[in-house]
């Protein structure tokens, strides 16, 4: 309870901060790809929300998508490392952003059961979010291969390693997500692979020195043919992967538009602070256009 209690404050805190990112970043251009940006807000607390890695502007996003790439054409397991953790240089702070994090301090990553859903891990069906379909699980890696933890059912992983920060408080890393095999039942081959579809995680985030953790997070990760990455796909594994990119829309809209807390939610604590809505998304996919 008190996590939870200390979550509702640090969104709060989040959202009171999230104007000043909708000014920094409002002349974005749609299509960005965003990483997790993390943050002091300058009273110390360690604030959650978005980057666009390829301008590096700051954003008021909390949903992230992820893609994991494996083979659709047979039972298979997908991995991705995306998003990643990011936070600015001291030397190279944006408008709107307080404060750098500490340097040398370390990053972690709490996966929580998603207080909506009720799950920790849970898959797409169309119109919500769900149990997954084989007891899927997802692994969190470091970056050299190192098993932090599992997430599946009602499960939470504590404490997954992200990442150190340099001694000028910057970082970029990307932990390793591994979708993994589905528990077989009974007489079934041993290796029957993860569910293709679109997966849910949902987490907070820990830095070493600052308050925390911080306010939510949602992953929203599809699978992919890894043939994408190649440019070599077939017709049947491009039709796969279009299909897949356009339920990826289709959830994360649903997951802005009913999971993530509106200003005027219960999640907003009394104290006179100045609280500035979410801005519209800005991101469109081009399948959903």
């Amino acid at each position: 309870m008190q996590k939870l209690n200390r979550i509702k404050s640090l969104w709060a805190l989040a959202l009171a901060s999230s104007a000043a990112l909708i000014a920094a970043g409002s002349a974005q251009a749609s299509g960005g790809h965003f990483d997790v940006l993390l943050y002091d807000d300058g009273l110390g607390n360690v604030v959650a929300a978005g980057v666009d890695v390829d301008t590096t502007t700051p954003e008021d996003e909390v949903v992230f998508e992820g893609e994991l790439f494996g083979d659709s054409t047979g039972p298979s397991n997908y991995s991705g490392d995306e998003p990643g953790f990011f936070s600015f240089a001291n030397t190279a702070i944006p408008g709107g952003i307080p404060a750098t994090l500490p340097g040398n301090a370390a990053v972690t990553a709490d996966f929580l059961v998603e207080p909506t859903v009720g799950l920790s891990l849970s898959y797409w069906t169309g119109t919500g979010f769900g149990a997954t379909p084989n007891n899927e699980t997802l692994t969190f890696w470091d970056g050299v291969g190192t098993v932090y933890g599992e997430a599946f059912g009602t499960n939470t992983v504590i404490g997954v390693a992200v990442g150190t920060t340099g001694a000028d408080g910057g970082m970029d890393d990307h932990p390793v997500y591994s979708l993994d095999d589905a528990v077989p039942s009974p007489g079934a081959p041993a290796d029957i692979g993860a569910t293709p579809g679109v997966y849910l995680a949902y987490g907070v985030a820990n830095v070493a020195g600052l308050n925390g953790p911080s306010n939510p997070f949602w992953f929203v990760l599809g699978t992919l043919d890894g043939c994408e990455e190649f440019n070599n796909c077939s017709t049947a594994q491009e039709d796969f992967n279009e299909d897949i990119e356009t339920d990826i829309g289709l959830a994360i809209a649903y997951v802005e538009s009913n999971l993530v807390p509106e200003p005027s939610t219960a999640w907003l604590m009394a104290g006179g602070l100045l609280l500035a809505s979410r801005g519209a998304r800005r991101r469109q996919r081009a399948s959903l256009a």
